[in-house]
């Protein structure tokens, strides 16, 4: 991580961040209220152990810790600007580089976890990957842990929505940060990192999650909180 990351343009691109993944996941706030608050009511306590998979700069991270401050938080993921912005802003988290489009993202993810946490994240893997990709979220959880998934999950087919182009938000946020010198040598290395990586755009109903995670191994699969073809999915080991 560059040495030189002014703690005030962190905070900026952090906050715009939030603002930019609220426009592609409506009610976000109160999606990961509901599933923080499913986590109390279930365990009956708060988590010790959580890891965010696909985490980005860990602004979910964060709100988790907000919730939770002595919970020990994971955040995966295989941008390395994202975990820098991370690392710059939550000294107190744990960061950890991986592809979850394999199953070699396991052993850096390290676990056992009371809680992994899957934002906006599974849409990025194809459909046949979605599979394994749960088996081995279950492998990383402690008995009676919880998966909590939250992602497009529209009960009505849509066709793939490609980011990367055109004045988007997704795009703007990346414009505007390639504009800071600061972050060159960073934004080079996630060029390498992502290089022949696409995202699928893989959407599905909610039932076809529960499902899915069900012949992974999973014991219940619960929505608890779904709008504007978005939804919170949870899963207990």
């Amino acid at each position: 991580m560059p040495s030189t990351l002014d703690p005030d343009d962190v905070a900026r691109w952090r906050r715009d961040w939030e603002t930019m993944m609220r426009h592609y996941q409506p009610g976000r706030e109160d999606l990961l209220a509901a599933g923080l608050t499913a986590v109390e009511q279930i365990h009956g306590r708060p988590p010790e152990r959580v890891l965010d998979v696909g985490g980005g700069p860990g602004t979910t991270a964060e709100a988790v810790l907000g919730r939770w401050p002595d919970a020990h938080v994971t955040v995966l993921d295989v941008d390395p600007a994202l975990l820098a912005l991370a690392d710059a802003a939550l000294p107190q988290v744990r960061t950890v580089r991986a592809d979850i489009s394999s199953a070699r993202w396991l052993p850096p993810a390290g676990g056992p976890y009371d809680l992994v946490l899957a934002l906006m994240t599974v849409h990025y893997l194809p459909e046949q990957r979605i599979h394994d990709w749960y088996a081995e979220a279950r492998h990383l959880l402690r008995p009676d842990g919880l998966l909590l998934v939250a992602d497009a999950m529209p009960e009505a087919p849509v066709s793939p929505r490609r980011q990367g182009c055109g004045t988007d938000p997704w795009s703007a946020w990346w414009t505007r940060l390639a504009e800071e010198p600061v972050m060159a040598p960073l934004l080079n290395e996630r060029r390498a990192a992502l290089s022949g990586l696409d995202p699928a755009e893989f959407v599905a109903p909610a039932d076809w999650h529960g499902e899915t995670a069900r012949r992974a191994g999973f014991t219940h699969a619960t929505a608890l909180h779904q709008r504007a073809g978005h939804a919170l999915m949870a899963f207990r080991r």
